[in-house]
C-alpha cells in the first residue's frame, strides 16, 4: 500500500470522525439551548448547524472526486501503469457455424452486449461498456483508438496470428497525486 493510499485512507477516517463530531455537537447544542436558554429555536444555533453541514457536504464531495470521480487521462504515462498482453482467440464451432467471439444482448434501460471469447483453455465474458469487437483489417476499432496502444506491437502480433486476436489493456493509477 503506497503512501497516498494511507494519506487517503486518513482523509476519509477524519471525515468519518468529523461527521460524528457534529452529530454529537448538533445533539449537545440543542440540549443546551433547551436546557439553559429555554428556547426552541436560536438563529446562532442554526448557523452553525449549516456551516458545519456545508462542510462535511464540501469534504464528502471533495474527498469523492478525489477517490472515485477524478477523470483518467490514459495518455499520461505518469498518472497511469499500462499492461498490455496479446492473446490468441480460440475458434469454437457448434453444428451450424464457427465464431471466435460470441455476442449476447443484455436488458435493462441502456443497451449492452456481453461477449464471450475462448483463449488458450480459458473462456471470457465481458461487456460492451468495457470492450470492442473489431472485424476489419485494423485491430483496433475508433473507440478502442482513444487509448495508448503499442500500435506496431499490435500490427507485428495480428500479422503473426493472422488477425485473430484479443488485446487486452489494463491500466492502474500510479501512486502520484494528479
Amino acid at each position: 500500500m503506497s503512501a497516498w493510499n494511507l494519506i487517503g485512507l486518513a482523509a476519509w477516517v477524519l471525515i468519518l470522525a468529523y461527521a460524528i463530531f457534529m452529530a454529537w455537537n448538533i445533539r449537545s447544542r440543542h440540549l443546551k439551548m433547551v436546557v439553559v436558554f429555554r428556547k426552541q429555536h436560536a438563529g446562532r444555533t442554526v448557523l452553525i448547524d449549516i456551516i458545519e453541514a456545508v462542510v462535511l457536504v464540501a469534504a464528502l464531495y471533495g474527498m469523492s472526486y478525489v477517490t472515485w470521480l477524478r477523470p483518467v487521462d490514459y495518455a499520461d504515462k505518469t498518472a497511469i501503469s499500462t499492461k498490455y498482453t496479446y492473446d490468441k482467440l480460440m475458434l469454437q464451432t457448434d453444428s451450424d457455424r464457427s465464431y471466435f467471439v460470441s455476442v449476447t444482448s443484455g436488458n435493462g434501460t441502456q443497451p449492452v452486449h456481453y461477449y464471450t471469447y475462448w483463449t488458450e483453455g480459458s473462456k471470457y465474458q465481458i461487456s460492451s461498456r468495457n470492450a470492442d469487437v473489431s472485424d476489419a483489417t485494423d485491430a483496433l476499432t475508433v473507440r478502442a483508438a482513444a487509448y495508448p496502444w503499442q500500435t506496431k506491437k499490435t500490427r507485428q502480433v495480428g500479422k503473426k496470428l493472422t488477425r485473430k486476436l484479443m488485446l487486452p489493456l489494463i491500466s492502474a493509477r500510479t501512486n502520484q497525486p494528479s
